[in-house]
């Protein structure tokens, strides 16, 4: 009866293969595959637990349905990285046109047409308040700038290497080396490490 629990064994490829052909388990499985690297990459971006929440969600919603233009040219990872970035500008820029409208409450709610509820197969907030980005470096990576907060979420959170952060972003190792390091020491001057 082990075979069930054996699907995350399974590659990104063969994955995306049954999902491109219609297998509905096959949108589940990559779900759990990398639900907790999304919120953590949107966490790192929004620096707030409800709107990493809400991008995380809306950036599954769009991989599933954007899932048919990756061709495997790039790592999945960075595919799903850039359908991730792509959320959270759609997120900023709403969220800047709500604030101009103020109590207009007559943006789009999407939820119930959606063809999953990821909330039934997320269950993330727990252990990842409890040992990811404190206070103080949740603080600490409100002061990085846009370049270098994405960097240092990348490299740290994701553990990627400078060659792979330098793709994704579509930045030289040596722009991606920069960034990192005045990232790092803002974030070291700010938790008190730093001597300047």
């Amino acid at each position: 009866m082990k075979h069930h629990e054996e699907y995350t064994v399974r590659g990104d490829t063969e994955i995306i293969a049954d999902i491109k052909s219609g297998k509905a388990a096959a949108v589940d499985e990559l779900i759990k595959k990398y639900q907790k690297r999304v919120y953590n990459t949107a966490y790192g971006l929004t620096l707030d637990y409800d709107e990493a929440w809400d991008v995380s969600q809306e950036a599954m919603v769009k991989l599933v349905r954007y899932i048919g233009s990756f061709r495997g040219d790039s790592s999945f990872w960075t595919f799903l990285y850039r359908v991730i970035m792509n959320t959270f500008y759609d997120h900023k820029r709403r969220q800047k046109a709500r604030a101009k409208i103020g109590d207009f409450t007559s943006y789009e709610n999407d939820d119930d047409k959606r063809p999953f509820e990821i909330k039934d197969v997320i269950d993330i907030e727990q252990d990842y308040e409890q040992k990811v980005l404190k206070e103080k470096l949740k603080g600490a990576l409100g002061l990085l700038t846009d370049a270098q907060k994405k960097v240092f979420v990348l490299k740290n959170t994701e553990g990627l290497k400078i060659r792979e952060v330098a793709a994704i972003l579509g930045m030289s190792d040596g722009t991606v080396k920069s960034h990192l390091n005045r990232a790092v020491d803002k974030i070291k001057k700010e938790l008190g490490g730093g001597e300047s």
